[in-house]
């Protein structure tokens, strides 16, 4: 029997871009000890939705449970795209992944978006396959992420910059090339195991800075629907 996936506390923040020296050297002393665990990187998310916006409604009405997919990639190079597909489930602070990766490449340059599509649905299986056939593109976000964990490697820490956001709402092809004109925020992410809820809660009682909370896909879609 396949174990059902780890459930996570998660806070995500935003922050004016001109904090972001603050916010690192706030990282670097702080007493729960963070060091660098990953490399820095691209991070890159194709999101589908339902040709109603099924799960962008959800998340404008409150829904409790609420389920994004999308598929990642990481890298640079925006044409060339092999990664993994994601169902991410969210209540309250709450949430975790399904996740599957897909063996094959795509080249974002050439394909049609109905190419990418047939080949998504054709490399996975169960929730993420059945979604799949009811969804379309609808933004690619990009942005770059720095990777952190404190020193008892109970909390992870993540700084994402460089934002950028690619309207999929109206394009046969994927766009690549024509991101929208947004702000520049400055994203925080803290994780933990559920169990470790209260070690966010104490890191963050010694952060200066007050935030916002953020989603990225609601952030962006609304500004291609508003368009």
């Amino acid at each position: 029997m396949t174990e059902p996936p780890a459930a996570r506390y998660e806070i995500k923040m935003s922050y004016e871009p001109g904090l972001l020296p603050e916010l690192r050297s706030w990282v670097d002393s702080h007493p729960a000890g963070f060091a660098t665990i990953y490399p820095p990187r691209q991070v890159n998310s194709a999101y589908m939705d339902t040709p109603d916006l099924n799960s962008f409604n959800d998340h404008l009405s409150g829904i409790p449970l609420r389920r994004k997919l999308r598929f990642r990639w990481y890298g640079e190079d925006l044409t060339k795209a092999r990664g993994i597909m994601e169902v991410k489930n969210k209540s309250e602070r709450v949430g975790w992944k399904i996740t599957q990766p897909v063996d094959c490449e795509f080249d974002l340059a050439s394909q049609s978006w109905d190419e990418i599509m047939n080949g998504l649905r054709a490399n996975t299986t169960g929730v993420i396959h059945e979604m799949l056939c009811v969804a379309r593109p609808v933004v690619l976000t990009v942005y770059f992420r720095e990777y952190y964990a404190s020193g008892d490697g109970l909390v992870r820490l993540t700084i994402d910059t460089d934002l950028r956001s690619y309207d999929q709402l109206m394009t046969a092809r994927p766009n690549i090339w024509f991101c929208q004109p947004l702000e520049q925020p400055v994203i925080v992410e803290l994780k933990s195991d559920q169990e470790n809820a209260t070690s966010i809660s104490d890191i963050l009682s010694h952060f200066p800075i007050r935030s916002n909370r953020y989603s990225k896909y609601m952030t962006n879609l609304s500004r291609s629907l508003v368009r």
